[in-house]
């Protein structure tokens, strides 16, 4: 018989860890920053941005997303300040189109996103991928979306826990929680 404190236990060992989106644009260590994908605002269609992540851990750039491994994610939404989800501005499928937060809905199109084996993160059902808009690394490059190719720099993303929320045990096994 299982112990009532396992079902805690569990829900807590499952949750998402808060991990910062760095780029891997090379351009950014040669500069000798880091680039992380970024909100300006908690507010529905504020821009998704690009920000130096060495300056200070923020909220704006603490996600909640499941990483690549060894295969696709299935599609997902990827979430800031707990009911935000990266989401393209009117659900145009064309490069160039710049990408915001906003509200959660569940299975919104707009929302869904495949985080792949090879770094990028790809709009649910479509060919385009979160891109560096023009390869720029300054602070409030607004990022848009652009079609996938294999190897593009502009569209390389890994992951790192925020050292303030998360406890990894394992490069690949990390557990958050909140003090409440």
């Amino acid at each position: 018989m299982l112990s009532s404190a396992f079902f805690p236990l569990l829900a807590f060992a499952l949750s998402v860890a808060a991990e910062q989106i760095q780029s891997t644009n090379p351009a950014f260590s040669n500069a000798g920053i880091q680039g992380c994908i970024a909100a300006e605002t908690n507010a529905d269609g504020s821009p998704l941005v690009i920000h130096n992540c060495n300056n200070e851990p923020l909220a704006d750039h603490d996600w909640q997303v499941s990483f690549f491994t060894k295969q696709n994610t299935s599609p997902q939404q990827i979430k800031v300040f707990g009911d935000k989800c990266i989401d393209v501005t009117n659900g145009v499928n064309a490069d160039g189109t710049k990408l915001q937060i906003w509200t959660c809905a569940n299975q919104n199109t707009n929302q869904m996103w495949v985080s792949r084996t090879d770094g990028t993160f790809q709009w649910s059902g479509t060919d385009k991928c979160i891109d560096l808009t023009d390869g720029k690394i300054t602070d409030g490059n607004v990022l848009q979306i652009w079609t996938c190719t294999n190897g593009d720099t502009n569209q390389g993303w890994k992951g790192e826990p925020n050292p303030d929320e998360s406890q990894c045990v394992h490069t690949s096994f990390c557990l958050s929680f909140a003090l409440t």
